[in-house]
């Protein structure tokens, strides 16, 4: 009985120990694990703040990103629009060259049509410098430049009384002869010439099939209003007049004006 009472209490004895030690193991864990789960929660706290940063770095940037892309779409829609203006003016420069070089090509038609109707010294002017002109490659601005300086020129010497000193060959019987004249301009339509001694005169003027000269009594026969004049004495008193303006008096011009179809020119 002795013997059983010692092994129950020996039982009762490693039971308690047992006991005592899964208490203690329980005790330790749950020690661990709150220590882990302060772990957690510290590193967590410091990951939210990270984290927080970090989206706050993230934000700022979307926003930048955001200014930065609205800038671009602004700065490529105010180039799109520049190129679309830009487009538009190169093709109304192409329109306009092309409306401008129509316009060069008709004048230097205009030009060679009515060279032949105006006066030698215009005539030759002309022709030197349509010549120019088309040898020469030359932008659009000057070649129109060109074609002004020489309408400008025609319409000042349409403007005045003007006297040429020039050879001209002259019919002489059944020959012709080089003989030293004056030759005097009323504009672009009319003109005369006249020897300094008066032996040879003539008239010339603009006709249907371009400038003629007309030589001695052919020129007579064409003044209606010279009646007994003396054509070679009005004409030395115009070279006079001309050559001493201090001597000017009234003359009656010797014109001798063509009748010319317009629409044929």
């Amino acid at each position: 009985m002795k013997h059983v009472f010692v092994f129950v209490m020996t039982a009762l004895s490693s039971a308690v120990l047992h006991a005592q030690s899964s208490d203690a193991e329980l005790m330790q864990q749950w020690l661990d694990l709150e220590s882990q789960k302060g772990k957690l929660q510290l590193n967590w706290q410091a990951n939210e703040q990270a984290l927080k940063n970090q989206l706050s770095l993230l934000k700022q940037e979307k926003k930048a990103l955001n200014a930065l892309l609205k800038t671009a779409n602004a700065a490529r829609s105010e180039v799109d629009t520049k190129r679309v203006a830009l487009t538009e003016q190169q093709v109304a420069f192409e329109k306009n060259q092309q409306t401008i070089d129509t316009a060069l090509k008709n004048a230097y038609l205009f030009v060679k049509r009515i060279t032949p109707l105006l006066p030698p010294p215009i005539q030759t002017d002309w022709h030197n410098k349509t010549t120019q002109i088309e040898q020469t490659e030359l932008p659009n601005s000057e070649k129109l430049e060109r074609l002004l300086s020489m309408y400008k020129a025609a319409d000042e010497f349409n403007q005045r009384l003007a006297i040429h000193n020039t050879s001209m060959r002259i019919p002489l019987d059944d020959d012709e002869s080089e003989r030293l004249v004056n030759q005097i301009y009323l504009g672009l339509s009319q003109a005369w010439y006249i020897s300094n001694d008066g032996e040879f005169f003539g008239l010339g003027r603009v006709e249907q099939t371009g400038w003629q000269w007309h030589h001695g009594e052919a020129a007579k026969q064409l003044i209606s209003n010279l009646n007994d004049a003396d054509l070679p004495s009005d004409l030395l008193a115009i070279k006079a007049m001309l050559e001493k303006p201090t001597n000017a008096a009234f003359v009656k011009a010797p014109l001798a004006i063509a009748s010319i179809d317009k629409e044929r020119l």
